[in-house]
């Protein structure tokens, strides 16, 4: 199996109205997020490739666009913005585009918090 990946980032603010959360998640606060999308394929294509790298950084970062510098919480499909829903939430933009991801990751690299998905 081949897997490719691209990163890229973008910033943003927002609040998590959990119960079992702390009380300073309630609050809007912003972070810096970086998020890594990967490709596999048991085979490279007829170019050598698994898929173009500069197309999957392009994908990324017009997606990731949608993101920055917004509150996630007034995004359609982000009103609860954990980095759950977030993974997910990208998940289906790139499905959309006709991109499967193998993993998705994202972090705070701030906070040396991250978040791993690997879709079914």
């Amino acid at each position: 199996m081949f897997e490719i990946s691209a990163s890229a980032s973008f910033e943003a603010s927002h609040y998590i109205e959990a119960e079992a959360g702390a009380a300073h998640y309630r609050r809007v606060h912003g972070h810096s997020f970086v998020v890594t999308a990967s490709v596999a394929r048991a085979k490279p294509d007829s170019e050598g490739w698994v898929m173009d790298l500069g197309a999957l950084e392009e994908l990324l970062r017009k997606i990731l666009a949608e993101l920055d510098h917004a509150v996630l919480n007034d995004i359609p499909g982000l009103e609860k913005p954990t980095f759950e829903n977030i993974l997910l939430w990208i998940e289906s933009k790139m499905k959309a585009a006709g991109v499967a991801p193998s993993r998705l990751e994202i972090e705070r690299p701030t906070l040396r918090q991250r978040a791993v998905y690997t879709p079914a």
